[in-house]
């Protein structure tokens, strides 16, 4: 019989839920200090119930829990800040970010690396007016705590730092390696300061942030597969359409 697990006002968020039942709801949860659980939430879609308004997407929450098993049931929630507004293209990233984690992370695998992430990207999205530099850098930071990182110090071949004004190929096996000098001008290359400028978080310019999506989008696709992101389609299309 599996041990019986009881957490007491655990920080996390609500990613997704889910009707259950007549009354309830299924949860799906980053936490932390457990990583992402799933929770009941018993009668918390009944009119009374003071938990319906609390569990919704980007509210700072203290979760408490009883489980033996794969799924708990929730027994105390309460806000630990208040609600990170999101509107627009802005509540479209933070989807954007909950899918990323429900599709790259399995429950019950401790990571507080990425709840730190998670819970910076959501506060730097309530604030800016560029939605991709937050998203970015939750994807690379993500990616680091998954331990699928790029390594953006020095070329993988010569072990030299990378230069602001060379070219780089990236190769999913090996890494970033200098362009060769008679390289297909359409090769999908990336300019040394660029690179840069994400390794340090200084994604300030166009240039820096198409670069950014190139890369980080190369590395995801690995390990998405071919079942393309749904909020990211979403967001794709009205940034397309210039709404």
């Amino acid at each position: 019989m599996a041990e019986r697990e009881q957490v007491v006002l655990e920080p996390g968020f609500v990613l997704h839920q889910r009707p259950y039942r007549n009354t309830s709801q299924l949860l799906e949860c980053v936490t932390a200090n457990h990583g992402r659980v799933g929770l009941v939430a018993r009668g918390s879609r009944r009119p009374a119930s003071g938990q319906r308004a609390l569990l919704q997407p980007f509210v700072p929450l203290r979760l408490s829990w009883l489980r033996r098993g794969d799924l708990g049931r929730l027994t105390q929630v309460e806000a630990a800040g208040p609600s990170h507004e999101l509107a627009a293209q802005r509540l479209l990233g933070g989807y954007y970010a909950n899918e990323l984690l429900l599709r790259l992370t399995a429950r019950s695998d401790p990571n507080a690396e990425i709840f730190s992430c998670y819970s910076r990207c959501l506060a730097e999205l309530a604030e800016t007016r560029v939605v991709a530099r937050p998203l970015r850098v939750f994807e690379l930071g993500l990616l680091h705590a998954l331990g699928y990182g790029v390594e953006l110090g020095s070329d993988a071949t010569s072990g030299k730092p990378l230069e602001p004004e060379t070219r780089y190929v990236f190769e999913a096996e090996q890494g970033l390696r200098c362009a060769d000098a008679h390289a297909n001008a359409d090769a999908d290359t990336y300019i040394g300061r660029d690179l840069i400028a994400l390794r340090e978080c200084r994604l300030d310019d166009d240039g820096s942030l198409r670069t950014a999506q190139r890369l980080l989008g190369r590395v995801l696709r690995v390990h998405l597969g071919e079942r393309p992101l749904q909020s990211r389609l979403v967001l794709q299309d009205i940034v397309s359409r210039g709404l």
